[in-house]
């Protein structure tokens, strides 16, 4: 009981740098496109991308060392190099040295999911791992609540664009120190160390699935500060309409985790919360009413939770337990290129045809995501 309390609590607070990390460029893009000297979004929007590249290209490495080293100890020194480089990145002032130094930040953070996910699985039962799974996946969720507050209350504060960088920077050495200490039984397995395994129609269509899932995930990790002023000149630091979506995403990760656990159907939940997503993103495209706005987006991100913990689990189970860093990190990298591909899209078909026009073409993308877990669902597993 203690190794799970220890895991839950240490991937939580992974999984909330992680993502947050990314928020603060997010909710701080103005600052940082006048620090930069940038006048256009779709350029600073390579600074995701540059990021996204790098973080993408560790996937499945990262997951393989993981199993091959331990995952606590590549989890712990991945949070310490991405927090030295994410206290770097406002130091720059040329917008290429600073997608260079992206970059090798998604370089250094790759290998921090398939760990956790691993980490996960060695200390839960099948059954039990979607609840764990979504106390962690609550703690990525609630930092773009806090981290836009955080980020530009220290900016008012001090005056310091980089304040809100070292101070969430060294979070992140701390914890990394923490997981680096840690010590964890480690099941060896070499089965899946030849990378064509995941050259076959299972592999695919689950790689695919996750970079739906991800392309939508980050549309709104990356843009949502954005959606907000554009639409309806609400700034980034508006409480309520910043960060009551992902309070809310945050509360109902916990509550589909366990409802999984009890029903074990991910496949048919996945399904339907496709469908709910498709239909709030056609009410946040006709939405004039800011709250109304808000409402979509709060039901969208939420029935985006499901789908993530059960693709999770999914990769703990497509190739057995002791390969579940390896296949997690084959999911990222699909992900992740969804992550390279959203922000400059999106960014682009705003600048083309608007932002109505924009949500509602992507639509597309939960509807291919709801065939992806129609093909998913047929498939079957040695479940505990």
């Amino acid at each position: 009981m203690k190794g799970k309390i220890s895991i839950l609590i240490l991937g939580s607070i992974a999984t909330f740098l992680a993502l947050g990390d990314r928020y603060v460029i997010s909710s701080l893009y103005l600052e940082l496109m006048k620090h930069y000297s940038l006048h256009s979004t779709v350029i600073f929007s390579f600074l995701f991308s540059s990021f996204y590249l790098g973080y993408t290209i560790t996937q499945v490495p990262g997951g393989r060392l993981a199993q091959k080293y331990g995952p606590s100890r590549v989890a712990g020194i991945s949070m310490i190099a991405w927090s030295v480089l994410f206290i770097l990145l406002p130091i720059t002032h040329t917008f290429s040295v600073s997608i260079a130094t992206a970059f090798i930040l998604g370089v250094s953070q790759g290998p921090i999911f398939p760990s956790v996910i691993y980490l996960v699985r060695l200390f839960n039962r099948d059954r039990e791992y979607a609840t764990a799974s979504g106390i962690i996946g609550a703690a990525g969720n609630i930092s773009p609540a806090i981290i836009p507050l955080a980020s530009l209350g220290f900016i008012y504060l001090t005056g310091n664009l980089e304040i809100p960088f070292v101070f969430f920077g060294l979070l992140g050495i701390a914890g990394g120190i923490f997981f680096v200490s840690m010590r964890t039984k480690e099941t060896r397995n070499d089965h899946l160390r030849n990378f064509r395994t995941f050259l076959t129609k299972r592999f695919i269509v689950f790689g695919l699935s996750f970079l739906v899932y991800d392309f939508f995930f980050y549309v709104f990790l990356t843009w949502f500060p954005y959606f907000l002023r554009a639409r309806f000149s609400i700034p980034p630091d508006d409480f309520l309409f910043s960060s009551v979506p992902w309070i809310f995403m945050s509360g109902t990760a916990v509550l589909f985790g366990i409802l999984l656990d009890r029903i074990n159907r991910d496949g048919m939940i996945s399904q339907v919360s496709y469908v709910l997503v498709a239909i709030s993103v056609v009410g946040m495209a006709l939405s004039r009413n800011p709250f109304l706005f808000l409402f979509f987006v709060a039901v969208g991100l939420s029935f985006l939770n499901p789908i993530l913990i059960s693709s999770w689990r999914l990769s703990t189970r497509l190739a057995g337990e002791e390969n579940s860093s390896f296949v997690g990190g084959w999911m990222n990298f699909w992900g992740n290129v969804g992550g390279i591909l959203a922000p400059v899209i999106i960014a682009s078909l705003d600048e083309i045809v608007g932002l109505t026009k924009t949500f509602l073409i992507s639509v597309i993308v939960p509807i291919i995501g709801l065939g992806t877990w129609i093909i998913m669902s047929r498939w079957k597993f040695d479940e505990e």
